[in-house]
């Protein structure tokens, strides 16, 4: 019945009935998940650039493959030196180390022996 009152009656079926359509309750919102995905394919593609490098680099150039500690404290404490291995290690090869030497002695931040 709702067949014969379109206006493309006759172009999507040959069926004298009409045609069957069915969704499932959630299609609507399938469809709009579909289109973010679409949307943020880009910003997944830039993880790699810059989220999985200091991952890799801490790997292969640290050589780390696995926690020495056991323990979430202990885990949390390699994590730190390791994150901040990478960091002295970023800051020397954007500014140079004697740029970095002048600029960490002119924070004049005290030093516990």
């Amino acid at each position: 019945k709702l067949c014969q009152g379109c206006l493309h009656y006759g172009q999507c079926t040959s069926a004298k009935h009409g045609r069957k359509i069915i969704r499932l309750a959630l299609e609507e919102l399938k469809e709009k998940l579909e289109v973010q995905y679409e949307a943020s394919k880009e910003i997944y593609g830039r993880r790699k650039e810059r989220a999985e490098l200091p991952f890799g680099h801490i790997k292969s150039n640290l050589k780390t493959v696995g926690f020495l500690l056991r323990g979430k404290v202990g885990v949390n404490a390699e994590t730190s030196l390791l994150a901040t291995c990478f960091n002295l290690a970023r800051m020397i090869t954007i500014l140079g180390v004697s740029s970095l030497i002048e600029k960490l002695t002119a924070l004049r931040i005290p030093v516990m022996a």
